[in-house]
């Protein structure tokens, strides 16, 4: 079971949200060093954290499963990228 699920549902089309999903991707891995590769319309991260942006037609959900040392900080990470999926989902 992931220590973080979210989902955000959007209107933009599975095109545009996985663009936008690319771009909270880099933000992310700018701050947290997250980085892995795309399967079709899934991202899988495999650094420094476990977990997956599924991109869909009407949501993007990220599911993330964090490491001892990062689950103190489960909260800071959550809020990110909540607050990034937001503003790039609009």
């Amino acid at each position: 079971m992931a220590d973080i699920d979210i989902t955000h549902n959007h209107t933009l089309g599975k095109d545009t949200a996985k663009q936008k999903a690319e771009q909270v991707l880099t933000n992310l891995g700018s701050q947290y060093g997250i980085k892995g590769t795309w399967s079709g319309d899934v991202f899988n991260i495999n650094k420094p954290v476990e977990g997956k942006f599924t991109v869909t037609d009407t949501a993007v959900r990220v599911e993330i499963t964090l490491g001892f040392m990062m689950r103190a900080i489960k909260g800071k990470i959550e809020e990110e990228v909540k607050g990034q999926l937001r503003k790039a989902l609009v």
